[in-house]
């Protein structure tokens, strides 16, 4: 009787899409495990070859962590993959699914953003370490500076030496006061002036190369409202009585599925 139940809730082609979903994970996987500075004629073996021009006694390897950072970006997508194809041939379980999804493309979205092929080294230094800077000012913002001030102090201190380092090999930095938390800092270098991008940003920058520029602003906003619980999220659980066919002005509820769907019927 289980497992005729676990049959209807879990239809075969929920199975089917959940092992699909793995076979991402696993290329991602590979990539990750094949994917050191020292593969030849890699564009991360002849970066890495520069290692030395950026490397000073505030930060001895900046070019390998802000690979080594791209990649932990790629194995959060994977791990939250895994975590859909979990959820999707599980039983009674949709909106977890909902609250994988923002991590995956916004994790997707910043691996894309430093791995962009186009740009130099020196750009990349930048934009890597400016998510650095941005990733210290919430360990700031989340610590209390009265009770924890010794850890307070450790992590202002690598703020310091970052822009220090920075300094030193030609970037500027610009700043801005933020209306609640610690100060926002982040790296400037001819006309590359722009900070990070948020994280709804990098959701639809790494959409778009997938050939959809809306999709990221959508899939980011809709998730969000689940991962926050927000009432709007839920609508397609409410009944629709509210609402009617135009060429019939018979309520909505009553036409075919294609409609809003009944209340208690999601």
């Amino acid at each position: 009787m289980a497992q005729r139940r676990s049959i209807i809730r879990v239809p075969p082609e929920f199975a089917t899409l959940a092992t699909d979903v793995r076979v991402v994970v696993n290329v991602l996987n590979d990539y990750l495990r094949d994917g050191d500075v020292d593969v030849e004629g890699s564009l991360a073996e002849a970066e890495h070859a520069q290692e030395r021009e950026f490397a000073d006694d505030q930060i001895t390897d900046p070019v390998v962590h802000i690979q080594v950072r791209a990649h932990h970006s790629l194995v959060a997508a994977l791990d939250h993959l895994g975590g859909v194809a979990a959820c999707i041939e599980a039983e009674n379980v949709a909106l977890a699914t909902m609250s994988l999804l923002r991590p995956i493309v916004v994790a997707a979205g910043t691996a894309y953003y430093m791995f962009d092929p186009s740009i130099s080294v020196r750009e990349r230094m930048r934009r890597g370490w400016n998510l650095e800077l941005e990733s210290v000012r919430e360990q700031l913002n989340s610590l209390d500076k009265a009770e924890g001030q010794r850890h307070w102090e450790q992590t202002a201190v690598a703020r310091y030496r970052y822009l220090t380092w920075a300094k030193a090999h030609g970037y500027q930095n610009e700043a801005k006061n933020e209306r609640f938390g610690e100060r926002r800092y982040w790296l400037v270098d001819g006309t590359q002036r722009t900070p990070p991008p948020s994280e709804l940003k990098l959701a639809e920058q790494v959409l778009a190369a997938v050939g959809d520029g809306s999709m990221g602003r959508t899939v980011y906003r809709f998730t969000s409202s689940f991962i926050h619980t927000q009432p709007h999220a839920f609508t397609m659980f409410l009944p629709a009585y509210t609402q009617y066919d135009p060429q019939t002005r018979r309520p909505a509820h009553s036409q075919s599925p294609q409609g809003c769907t009944r209340a208690g019927n999601p």
